[in-house]
């Protein structure tokens, strides 16, 4: 009888014979494994007639995938399975991997066994987009590219992460399509930018790994990676609008202290983050420092877990004035941490930690949780005639929340306080994610009874045509507006025209960061409402807040300045 699987056999389909797939054949009594030229191709090998034991395939098979494939194949040996379909990765006899995918089949009568292997490498390592090799890939050429600097003492090379930063405002403003597009055309200007030996490849949504080659040092690593963000940077046109390209870049140079390939692209990655945080337009080139930052911040989102459950945060009241009266019309509540150790932690050093960590839900519920009982025990100290107003700050990711209107109803009844007394502050790019679901969400809070602010007004993607869609009740000048103002004819006239609009809209205005009366004078005259700033009051305890309503429910109120020197 002809064997299983050879092109002499009547049964051998004429389909496979033209195929691209190799095949093998095993002998269960001699325990010998005939390979086709086409196997042998696809593992690098020279070709022609070859056999071998089974540790010929299973040696080359990666560690993880190695187990399955040889209980696979005992079960065909052991007539305890018809067939079996099984995707692994080989190596490459160059020493990369592929992804080939095996079948088997099972002849008792014969003695034999066999079976295809067709190789899957494009499949599984490709960007279906954009048509680059993928993250999978790319790691594990960039493992073999280490292998060899490491044997040869060559480390000519440099790794490049770039991130796209306005692929989320792309796509949800014009639409996902628009968002492929953008992904597209970044990954051509990436590969025309780049000629010869040098890899590319799509490492997530909206970042890029480069592996540059015939690197040497930094500046030629810092100055082809500027020549990429560079290219990035021209503005292309999506569906009629003229879209620019924001994009962070991080490099990491390859050196023999790299021995572990994921260290390397931690330090890119690092290097890209460096980036982003400082706002650099310039590529920013891994130094050690970074690492040890990144050492601190993951100490610090450690604690500051702990620091939400065991009562190290605290609540500040920075007062809103009446800037006709004098007297305080509302407070914006400010959560403060006082670590153990390190004392009074500035609030820019954790909560973009806990922006980023997730951190900032339970931070928030908590925060809601202490204005709505502070409130309630002002209110108790006072009776009903304290129409006072706390305004909490919420971010992009908590206003997100599904539940969110249903948490602060439940809060308020909770403590007994009335919707009113509570106004949430939220920033532009709290609305930016969805649009739409925001809409309904403020529509909600609206009708809850809780006020709404746009803070930092002036500063973001499309303010006029956010204050248009959305249901707000009071504008907060930002601050820098309100700092130059005195200095600067553009700033002052931008604020009196925001002032105006607020008018126009029947809507309130707070101005942020006043720090000295010629400010003050200023904003009265222009006709605002409210102000806020060090000028008044930095940020108080509940108790010196206590005190200064307590004063104000006795008539006697002196100038607000008395209160915080």
């Amino acid at each position: 009888m002809p064997p299983l699987l050879s092109e002499d056999n009547e049964s051998y389909p004429l389909a496979l014979r033209a195929s691209s797939e190799g095949f093998w054949e095993w002998d269960l009594k001699t325990g010998q494994v005939r390979y086709s030229s086409r196997w042998q191709s696809m593992a690098g090998e020279e070709t022609g007639p070859f056999c071998a034991r089974l540790e010929h395939w299973l040696g080359r098979v990666h560690p993880e995938d190695r187990p399955r494939l040889e209980a696979e194949l005992r079960a065909l040996a052991a007539f305890k399975s018809r067939g079996f379909h099984y995707e692994h990765r080989l190596r490459h006899r160059q020493g990369h991997w592929l992804w080939v995918v095996a079948r088997g089949l099972v002849d008792r009568n014969a003695g034999l066994a066999g079976g295809s292997l067709a190789d899957h490498t494009a499949r599984r390592t490709s960007d279906p987009l954009t048509g680059l090799p993928n993250r999978l890939f790319f790691l594990e050429r960039l493992e073999q590219r280490v292998r060899e600097a490491s044997s040869q003492k060559a480390w000519d090379f440099a790794l490049v992460s770039i991130n796209l930063e306005r692929y989320r405002i792309v796509a949800e403003g014009l639409g996902f399509a628009a968002g492929d597009m953008l992904l597209m055309e970044s990954s051509r200007r990436i590969a025309n930018v780049l000629q010869g030996a040098h890899l590319t490849a799509r490492a997530s949504e909206t970042e890029f790994y480069v592996l540059l080659e015939g690197i040497h040092s930094k500046l030629e690593a810092l100055q082809r990676a500027a020549l990429l963000q560079q290219e990035l940077s021209r503005p292309l046109f999506l569906r009629g609008k003229k879209i620019s390209i924001t994009s962070w870049t991080g490099v990491a140079m390859a050196t023999p202290e790299y021995s572990r390939t994921e260290d390397l692209l931690r330090d890119a990655s690092l290097a890209m983050e460096k980036a982003r945080s400082s706002g650099s337009s310039r590529p920013v080139c891994f130094s050690r420092g970074m690492r040890e930052q990144a050492l601190r911040r993951l100490q610090l989102e450690a604690e500051l877990r702990n620091a939400i459950e065991s009562g190290e945060l605290v609540l500040h009241y920075q007062p809103e004035i009446d800037l006709r009266t004098g007297q305080v019309a509302g407070l914006e509540a400010l959560v403060r941490w006082q670590h153990p150790e390190r004392g009074l932690v500035p609030p820019a050093d954790f909560i973009p930690i806990a922006e980023e960590t997730g951190l900032i839900l339970p931070l928030g519920d908590w925060v809601l949780r202490q204005v709505c009982r502070q409130l309630a025990a002002w209110r108790a100290l006072a009776g009903d005639w304290l129409d006072l107003r706390i305004n909490i700050n919420l971010s992009a990711r908590q206003f997100s929340q599904p539940d969110l209107v249903e948490r602060i109803a439940a809060v308020l009844e909770d403590a007994g306080v009335p919707a009113r007394h509570v106004g949430i502050e939220m920033t532009e790019s709290s609305l930016m994610a969805d649009s739409e679901t925001a809409f309904r969400t403020m529509q909600q809070l609206r009708r809850l009874g809780v006020s709404l602010h746009m803070d930092d007004f002036g500063t973001g993607y499309s303010s006029l045509n956010h204050l248009h869609r959305f249901p707000f009740d009071t504008l907060k000048i930002d601050r820098s507006f309100v700092q130059r103002m005195t200095s600067q004819k553009g700033p002052q006239e931008i604020v009196s025209a925001i002032i105006h609009l607020a008018h126009a809209l029947k809507m309130s205005i707070i101005a942020e960061g006043i720090e000295n009366a010629s400010q003050m004078q200023l904003l009265q005259s222009l006709g605002c409402h409210f102000g806020q700033g060090y000028y008044f009051a930095k940020p108080l305890s509940a108790d010196a807040i206590t005190a200064i309503l307590a004063s104000q429910a006795t008539g006697q109120a002196p100038a607000m300045l008395r209160f915080v020197n």
